[in-house]
């Protein structure tokens, strides 16, 4: 006769009673927020369910209901957002190595960013890395500077028509006997 596995008594009955301990735990002395508010927060709008949470998520919520998440999750990504712009920055030409007088010039273009990589924030950053990579697409700043080139000298060649209009206005207004 065979006989039973034994049953591990350091299991839990049910397979989710401790699983969100942590959570629940927590969320205990918050009365004021919706769980699942929150849980679709974390999940970006996937689910309002814990047990659709992934690990990574469900750590993410529970640190930043302990108070843990505070600005480090958020600065990690603003670390990562600079240098992805400054690795673009670089693909374009620009010496980004101890380079900070470049770098800001060419980021304060009102055609680039009009700011400086410090006061962007990081909506502004993610925004620039696809203006940066549409750029290195269609040629780079070769084409960039091509462009700005052309509007300049299209301006000049408009300031030399109107000066020479003045001047050969000024000489058909002139009496008879001068001429």
């Amino acid at each position: 006769m065979a006989r039973k596995a034994k049953t591990d008594k350091s299991e839990p009955k049910g397979k989710n009673s401790t699983r969100y301990a942590r959570f629940w735990a927590i969320f205990r002395g918050q009365q004021h927020i919706d769980k699942d508010e929150l849980v679709l927060q974390f999940t970006d709008g996937r689910t309002t369910h814990l047990s659709q949470m992934k690990a990574d998520e469900y750590n993410e919520l529970c640190d930043a209901l302990e108070g843990r998440y505070n600005k480090t999750a958020y600065e990690q990504q603003v670390k990562k957002a600079r240098s992805a712009v400054l690795l673009r920055v670089g693909r374009l030409g620009i010496n980004t190595i101890d380079n900070w007088d470049e770098v800001n010039a060419f980021l304060l273009s009102p055609k680039i960013a009009g700011k400086l990589l410090y006061e962007m924030s990081l909506d502004e950053m993610k925004a620039l890395v696809k203006k940066l990579e549409a750029i290195a697409r269609n040629g780079g700043l070769k084409s960039v500077r091509e462009a700005e080139k052309a509007e300049e000298d299209a301006k000049n060649q408009e300031e030399l028509i109107r000066q020479i209009a003045l001047t050969q206005q000024k000489t058909t207004n002139q009496p008879k006997y001068l001429s």
